[in-house]
């Protein structure tokens, strides 16, 4: 990497970072805290906390349109600024509405798309995945940050400080922005906004794309599966909840040695051009080693620990693999969107799915569910690829 490239890769992971943080951090703690506002009850604290990713769906895609019309860099900092101003909401309420309702501005800054773009703009093809790798890793410190010291900043303040501290983080990300991010020429000044909505659409339907979007969703969608039924799971196997945090550590910083591994040792082109068949794969393997588990902890562990590492290596290389087949695409801020539209949707519906299915189903036929729905995901991504290299 050149000096520019490293700069706009640790500028992007620092405004990642902050801004996961303040997505992350309400996880841990709104069930329990949230109950308290005026109005609250369960059922609108599950809105307030899912309503970031209905917020996200319904603005990526717009976000994306204004990058390939306007300067990415200026619309990433237009986001940032709604992000600001919905924790400035959150944090100024005592009502569940208030909220709900700064939890949603929180979310319509849709920039992941846009940033995305934009790091495609500026790094060469040949240091995509370690950027986008650097990327993955800031969004699990942000994580392991958020699920640690959520907790104790309310426990020794109140709720909504943690609001104000993330605000703060978006003032943050806004200068790290207007201050490192360059300022890169778009193609598009003279297209008008009917034709991108036309291409959108073109670009969507387009088979080499709709692989990617298909995987993100499916991906996202396991994912937030896991996270409704794992952690029961865990307990029912004698891992107590306060413990399940040094769990997830060790499993990530694994999973992060091996896609370290992976990217800077692997050089057999007949495994890169099939990695997502082979993640796939072993997330199969994942579900029917947690459907095998009954309770056994050893069993369980081991299972998660497959799911991080091919999780963590789909994150990683769907995005870079996107890249390359979009690199002399002037609609790289649509499509990129579109790709951070189908994650957040895998992510809606994957929690939607979960707790409905969860009301009539065992933990067990959870997990057959899963090995069903990679199966039909597997068998997809067969038969497109099939399709599109005929084509």
């Amino acid at each position: 990497m050149n000096f520019l490239e490293l700069q706009v890769t640790l500028s992007l992971c620092t405004v990642f970072l902050l801004r996961m943080f303040s997505v992350f951090s309400v996880f841990p703690i709104l069930s329990k805290y949230g109950i308290c506002l005026n109005g609250s009850n369960t059922f609108l604290i599950g809105i307030a906390i899912g309503i970031y990713g209905l917020s996200q769906v319904i603005f990526q895609i717009p976000f994306g349109l204004l990058s390939d019309y306007f300067d990415r860099k200026k619309v990433i900092i237009f986001g940032l600024f709604l992000v600001f101003l919905g924790n400035i909401m959150s944090a100024s309420t005592n009502s569940i509405w208030g909220l709900i309702c700064g939890r949603f501005i929180q979310g319509s800054g849709a920039i992941s798309g846009v940033s995305m773009a934009f790091l495609s703009d500026v790094i060469r093809e040949e240091h995509r995945v370690k950027s986008i790798s650097a990327i993955g890793i800031s969004f699990s410190v942000s994580f392991l940050l958020s699920v640690v010291t959520s907790p104790l900043i309310v426990q020794y303040s109140n709720f909504f400080v943690l609001f104000w501290l993330c605000a703060i983080l978006s003032l943050i990300c806004i200068i790290v922005v207007y201050y490192f991010f360059p300022t890169v020429n778009n193609n598009l000044k003279n297209d008008n906004i009917n034709f991108l909505c036309k291409k959108n659409i073109k670009l969507f339907m387009q088979k080499q794309f709709f692989i990617y979007y298909l995987s993100i969703f499916c991906l996202h969608f396991l994912l937030m599966m896991n996270f409704s039924i794992v952690p029961h799971q865990l307990e029912l196997s004698g891992l107590l909840f306060f413990q399940h945090w040094k769990m997830y550590l060790n499993m990530i910083l694994i999973s992060f040695l091996v896609l370290f591994c992976f990217i800077f040792y692997c050089k057999n082109q007949s495994i890169l051009n099939n990695i997502v068949e082979i993640c796939i794969f072993f997330l199969f393997v994942s579900s029917l080693l947690f459907f095998k588990s009954n309770s056994n902890l050893v069993i369980l562990i081991l299972s998660l620990q497959i799911f991080f590492i091919f999780f963590n290596l789909l994150e990683v290389f769907l995005p870079s693999n996107l890249s390359k087949n979009i690199s002399k695409n002037s609609y790289k801020g649509s499509i990129m969107s579109i790709y951070s539209t189908s994650q957040f949707l895998g992510i809606f519906f994957g929690g939607l799915c979960s707790g409905w299915l969860y009301s009539f189903l065992s933990i067990s036929n959870m997990f057959a569910f899963e090995a069903f729905f990679i199966s039909i995901w597997f068998l997809l991504i067969i038969y497109y690829r099939k399709y599109y290299h005929k084509k």
